[in-house]
């Protein structure tokens, strides 16, 4: 059922951004009726909700019975990793920049404050953006270096004391240290006209620095 409900959002979320509007913004709205079902867009990963939709769907298919809508909602969660690549690609692009653009990817654990690497999707993404391109750093504050070379021969950076240059930050797991991040982090991390592309809406309610360009899921 959380699979479902999920998916249901990341659609209108995908509806939401085509109209010019926060799908956050739509679901705190939608949130003051008594009976509203409180659920975020986002990368669905894990081993439970990403992977046992499938135990039923085989189970009803041998009886005879395809199941739609359980089919549905996985198609739908497991494609938002690359529509998010997408999006962001598309506002590399506006600012005139291709091909070597640097990213730095914050997280690449499947949900936050955790190491647990399984079925997480944010590679989707990193390999979205490199596919075109660019040129991907990722960060994460809790998962172990080894793990996620061998599980997605990714190089973690040690630390983000270095970290300059990008010409997008994303924000793909709002672990600890991220939501935090201040102003000045912000200004050494990124070009002057960087992006910010924030999944998980955890820097929605900030004023970031004008000169920045945010995107949201």
């Amino acid at each position: 059922q959380r699979d479902i409900n999920i998916a249901f959002v990341n659609e209108v979320a995908t509806i939401f951004q085509k109209m010019g509007l926060s799908v956050h913004d739509v679901l705190e709205a939608a949130g003051t009726k008594w009976n509203f079902l409180n659920f975020s867009p986002g990368l669905v990963g894990g081993h439970c909700i990403g992977v046992d939709p499938f135990y039923l769907a085989h189970a009803a298919t041998a009886i005879g019975h395809h199941p739609e809508i359980i089919l549905a909602g996985r198609r739908i969660n497991d494609n938002m990793g690359g529509y998010v690549a997408e999006c962001i690609a598309r506002e590399i692009a506006i600012k005139g920049k291709g091909a070597g653009a640097r990213v730095l990817m914050l997280g690449i654990t499947f949900k936050e404050n955790v190491p647990d690497l399984r079925n997480s999707h944010v590679i989707d993404i990193i390999n979205g953006l490199t596919s075109r391109g660019f040129v991907v750093d990722v960060h994460d504050a809790f998962a172990y270096p080894e793990e996620a070379k061998q599980v997605f021969d990714v190089s973690l950076l040690p630390s983000l004391d270095d970290a300059t240059g990008y010409d997008c930050i994303v924000g793909a797991v709002p672990h600890e240290p991220y939501p935090v991040l201040t102003d000045d982090n912000f200004h050494a991390m990124l070009t002057k006209d960087g992006i910010i592309a924030d999944v998980k809406g955890m820097w929605r309610k900030r004023l970031l620095p004008a000169n920045f360009v945010r995107w949201q899921l």
